[in-house]
């Protein structure tokens, strides 16, 4: 019988077989989503919010997570111009 273990390809040096890696970024990013989400959940009334004229009445959860949405928008696209 042949040897079945000459015909496998080698397994490259490259990082293939690393997994995730966990950075000082990675660990300060998730604690700062994790803060911000308590604190979206934790102010959940209705509040009145001026968009130039128009007043608008929504919860309050929901401005705060659609500004950490753009927050987010605004940093990613910052971090793609530095590239």
């Amino acid at each position: 019988m042949a040897d079945r273990s000459s015909s496998r390809p080698a397994a490259s040096s490259g990082t293939a077989g690393k997994g995730f890696q966990w950075t000082s970024r990675w660990v300060v990013g998730g604690a700062l989503l994790a803060l911000a989400l308590v604190f979206i959940l934790e102010n959940r009334q209705i509040v009145s919010i001026r968009l130039l004229i128009p007043v608008v009445m929504m919860p309050q959860w929901a401005a705060l997570t659609l500004t950490l949405v753009i927050g987010l928008v605004i940093g990613l696209l910052l971090a793609r111009r530095k590239r």
